[in-house]
């Protein structure tokens, strides 16, 4: 597994936790998007504000945590399959409920840094909503 590719997803994370939208802004390429609304899968070009948003609308209580991962590369591409857990806030080391497979795709830019360019939260449940 590539460690600076589990990094960028423990990056994204914790920025979110944070609130830190400039770290949050440098995990993602410039041509990035994020699945927005299930229901639709539309996407959304500026990730910050999306995961913002998400995070505001659906889990202002409660705080990212990243489980297992499968990162399948190929080059500069790299396919990311990992579990999300969310716990409260009010007591971060309690044990997470059920997790949620979220799927990302990574890619290596010009830079030689990974960066993420489609951040889908929402994961394998998109089938759920087809």
């Amino acid at each position: 597994m590539n460690d600076s590719i589990s990094y960028v997803l423990k990056r994204i994370h914790n920025a979110v936790n944070c609130d830190d939208l400039n770290a949050l802004a440098d995990c993602y390429g410039e041509q990035a998007k994020v699945v927005s609304t299930p229901l639709t899968g539309s996407v959304q070009h500026d990730c910050v504000a999306a995961l913002q948003h998400f995070q505001q609308r659906f889990m202002p209580e409660q705080l990212v945590t990243t489980g297992d991962e499968i990162v399948i590369e190929a080059g500069d591409v790299a396919l990311v399959i990992a579990k999300l857990y969310l716990v409260p806030k009010n007591t971060p080391n309690a044990m997470p409920c059920e997790g949620k497979r979220a799927v990302y795709v990574m890619q290596k830019q010009a830079d030689d840094q990974w960066r993420c360019i489609i951040d889908n939260f929402f994961g394998t449940d998109l089938l759920d909503f087809a």
